[in-house]
């Protein structure tokens, strides 16, 4: 069932645009989003529970819920309920049920309001593994005009069996850097008066002077960014058990990314031929983003079925996998020429956190200096 919507008629005739409105069932319930995975890796699993504005909207709301249960199990009955962590952030634990290749698992949500939403059968499929991942420095003009500088990403990999066609590859780059919240301002007047944010190493003393006071708390943060578009597995790209020169992304050269130096992760999923029809569909929107012609939004299938309570609908996935992952740290050394690293010219006066989204300052375990 589908909310209200409004198809606009594109008429090529004197560059006229009619606008037509259907009337259509609206649910009465708003739409859930489900995201996550049990995969043959070690735990915690994580599922995101959210809601939607408008399904049918690319740039749907989505605001994190909280569920009465979520429950995960295998054909072989055995059954872990997830702990909600924070708000819509759910948990298995780290020593609780584990993906096993070859194993079938299914995700049972029940939420406040007397829904229950059950997915399919999603069985862990042999996986491959991530063979190398290697970078080549470019220089590029942008669309604007201006020069950029940076890494293209690529990687190699295979599958350990012919049936496993099916792969999911996910790009992280991780970066370290440094921000200066002891330089926080207030307005005072017309002007701006220093107020030192109390995570940081300084207050201000009795003379009125920046005073070190302690450790900062949150001037070090380690940033993640991921790619953007899905990237998918193809017989175009296939030969003969491995996917070889398979572009991930690109490593902008700049004052945040190069302030330390950029780790790359490239993390492999192998994927039923129903979560990879999922993906494949995202990719298909995603790619589309901006055409004319892009697909119908709101296409994307979704592996759930509901069991009870006001009839809405449900978007996202929940998929078993195997995972295969490699990682490396491109340095400011690996920058032909050093000076095309720019420096920050405006020191940034607030936390490191408020800087770049997915930025935290506890430090990654695969970090080094």
């Amino acid at each position: 069932m589908r909310p209200k919507a409004f198809l606009v008629l594109l008429i090529f005739n004197l560059s006229c645009i009619d606008r037509i409105t259907f009337d259509v069932n609206t649910p009465k319930a708003f739409p859930v989003v489900i995201d996550g995975y049990i995969s043959d890796a070690p735990g915690p699993y994580t599922i995101k529970v959210s809601k939607a504005f408008d399904t049918e909207s690319k740039v749907s709301i989505r605001t994190p819920i909280s569920v009465k249960k979520l429950i995960l199990s295998d054909d072989y009955g055995n059954f872990e309920e997830l702990v909600e962590v924070e708000t819509g952030r759910y948990q298995t634990n780290p020593a609780g049920l584990r993906g096993t290749v070859g194993r079938s698992y299914t995700l049972r949500i029940e939420l406040l309001d007397g829904r229950i939403y059950v997915s399919e059968p999603e069985t862990i499929m042999p996986g491959g593994n991530i063979e190398s991942v290697y970078y080549q420095f470019i220089e590029r003009t942008s669309a604007s005009g201006l020069v950029e500088y940076g890494f293209d990403i690529f990687f190699n990999a295979n599958s350990i069996t012919d049936e496993s066609k099916n792969f999911l590859w996910k790009y992280t780059t991780t970066f370290q850097y440094e921000t200066n919240p002891e330089l926080y301002t207030i307005k005072c007047g017309e002007s701006e008066c220093p107020r030192p944010l109390a995570c940081s190493s300084y207050s201000i003393g009795q003379t009125g002077e920046l005073e070190y006071v302690r450790p900062c708390e949150c001037c070090t943060c380690w940033a993640q960014t991921y790619n953007s578009l899905p990237i998918i597995s193809g017989d175009n790209i296939l030969q003969k058990g491995s996917y070889n020169n398979v572009k991930a992304g690109f490593l902008p050269v700049n004052e945040w990314t190069f302030m330390h130096k950029s780790h790359i992760l490239i993390e492999q999923f192998s994927l039923t031929p129903k979560a990879y029809k999922f993906w494949k569909a995202v990719y298909d929107q995603k790619k589309a983003n901006g055409s004319l012609f892009e697909p119908q939004a709101g296409t994307v299938p979704s592996n759930f079925i509901q069991l009870q309570g006001v009839e809405s609908p449900i978007e996202g996935v929940f998929f078993a996998t195997s995972i295969s992952s490699k990682g490396l740290f491109v340095t400011r050394n690996d920058v032909p020429r050093p000076g095309i690293i720019p420096s920050v010219q405006l020191p940034y006066r607030n936390t490191c956190t408020a800087l770049f989204p997915n930025a935290t300052i506890n430090r990654p375990s695969f970090w080094t200096d």
